[in-house]
């Protein structure tokens, strides 16, 4: 099953954005990860059937000596002020959740 994964990094002046963004392009090419999303600057939303350890060991290589996040996220609790397309994106991840109080209407 695919997951969400935030990629986030620590850049400095010596640390060329570009460069890593076309090795997530890369990744993304050659099946690593199935679908990525970057709207803020120093992180990457990436889905991917990988488990994080995995992960980790494809992405490290492109962004060696940084300090570097990789963790899971849930799409169905997000919150934050992006643009329009971010959400967009994000959402095809949410899968429905009945709400609760339907539940505890089927249960009784």
């Amino acid at each position: 099953m695919s997951k969400v994964y935030l990629v986030t990094y620590n850049a400095d002046m010596n640390f060329n954005q570009a460069i890593f963004h076309n090795f997530i392009g890369l990744l993304y090419q050659r099946g690593f990860i199935t679908d990525w999303w970057h709207y803020i600057d120093t992180g990457y939303l990436v889905v991917t059937l990988l488990e994080v350890n995995d992960l980790y060991n494809a992405i490290y290589p492109g962004i060696p000596q940084r300090n570097l996040l990789i963790v899971e996220i849930n799409p169905n609790n997000a919150q934050g002020w992006l643009p329009k397309d971010a959400w967009t994106w994000l959402q095809k991840y949410q899968t429905y959740q009945q709400p609760a109080s339907d539940l505890s209407t089927r249960m009784a």
